[in-house]
C-alpha cells in the first residue's frame, strides 16, 4: 500500500522553502555585488600604475580580449583605451558611493532599493557594466605592452589610499555576507531533510530531495574553501555567460538570448520537486505556470 501525502502539507513545506530561497537570493545578489566591486576597483587601481608595473594578474586579463581586438592596429586599440579610461573616470565616484554601503544590518536589504532614482540603471547591472568596462581597459593596456607601447598611469579621481579603503571595507562585508549564506543554505538543508524524513513522501521525490541537499553540500565545500559566489551552483545555474568582446568597448548593451526546452506536463509532487532542483532564482509561481 503506498502512502498518499497530503497537497497542503506539501505545499506548506514548498512554502517555508521557497521563503529560505527568497531570503538567501538576496544575500547572494548582494555578495555577488560585494565581489564585483572588489574586482572593479582592484581593476582602477591597476589602471593607476605605469604599464610596465603591471602586475601578474592583470596581465591574465588579456586572454579575456577576443581575436578581433587582439588583431586591432595600435592607434584603434589607443582610441578604444581613451574611451574606456574616460568612462571609468566618470562612474567612479558613484561606484564608491555604492562600495560604502553597510550590508550587514537586514537579510532584507535589496540592493535594487539603493537607487535613488528610479529611471536610473539598475545597480546591479550598473556594477557589472562597470566591471567589464575597467577590466577591459586594463586588458588593452596589456595589449598595448605587449604590442611595444608603453602606457603611464591613469589619472584617477581619487587617490589610491582611498580605493584601497574600500576594498576593506569591502572584505568585511563579503566576509559577512558569506557568513549568511552558509547560514540560510544550513537552514534549507534542515528543511528538506525533515521533508525526507517525512514518511509520506514517496521514494522518488525523496531521491531527488537528496540530490539537491548534496549541492547544497557541494556549495558549502566550496564556500568554505573561498570560491567565488559564481561557483556555486545556487548561481552557475542561472548565470547568463557574458564574454568581453567589441560591444563593451561600444558601451552598448549587450543582449544574451537563451533558449530554454519546453517543460514537460508534471504533477503536483513532481512540480514541487522540480522547483526544489531549479536555479535560486526561479519562484514556486515559476514552475507552476509550466504546469499544463
Amino acid at each position: 500500500m503506498t502512502t498518499s501525502i497530503d497537497n497542503a502539507e506539501l505545499k506548506n513545506d514548498v512554502s517555508i522553502i521557497e521563503q529560505k530561497r527568497q531570503i538567501l537570493e538576496k544575500v547572494v545578489d548582494i555578495t555577488r555585488a560585494i565581489e564585483s566591486m572588489q574586482e572593479s576597483l582592484n581593476a582602477v587601481l591597476v589602471l593607476g600604475v605605469a604599464s610596465k608595473d603591471l602586475p601578474e594578474d592583470a596581465l591574465n586579463l588579456y586572454s579575456s580580449l577576443s581575436g578581433s581586438l587582439r588583431n586591432l592596429p595600435v592607434n584603434k586599440v589607443k582610441e578604444y583605451y581613451s574611451n574606456l579610461e574616460i568612462l571609468v573616470k566618470k562612474q567612479l565616484n558613484k561606484i564608491l558611493g555604492y562600495s560604502g554601503v553597510d550590508f550587514s544590518e537586514s537579510d532584507d536589504v535589496e540592493f535594487i532599493t539603493l537607487s535613488s532614482d528610479s529611471d536610473e540603471e539598475d545597480p546591479l547591472e550598473l556594477l557589472g557594466s562597470f566591471k567589464r568596462t575597467a577590466q577591459t581597459a586594463v586588458s588593452l593596456r596589456v595589449l598595448l605592452r605587449k604590442r611595444g607601447v608603453q602606457t603611464p598611469g591613469s589619472a584617477i579621481p581619487v587617490t589610491p589610499e582611498v580605493i584601497k579603503q574600500h576594498l576593506s571595507h569591502l572584505d568585511e562585508q563579503e566576509s559577512t555576507q558569506r557568513g549568511k549564506i552558509k547560514e540560510k543554505i544550513e537552514e534549507m538543508k534542515q528543511e528538506i531533510g525533515r521533508m525526507i524524513d517525512n514518511p509520506a513522501y514517496p521514494d522518488a521525490m525523496k531521491s531527488m530531495l537528496k540530490d539537491v541537499v548534496d549541492n547544497l553540500d557541494k556549495d558549502l565545500v566550496q564556500l568554505a574553501r573561498g570560491a567565488s559566489i559564481e561557483r556555486l551552483s545556487f548561481v552557475a545555474d542561472a548565470e547568463e555567460i557574458v564574454s568581453v568582446d567589441d560591444q563593451a568597448l561600444e558601451v552598448e548593451e549587450i543582449v544574451i538570448d537563451s533558449v530554454a526546452a519546453a517543460p514537460e506536463p508534471v504533477g503536483f509532487s513532481q512540480t514541487a520537486a522540480r522547483w526544489l532542483n531549479s536555479p535560486w532564482d526561479v519562484g514556486w509561481d515559476d514552475i507552476q505556470k509550466e504546469r499544463p
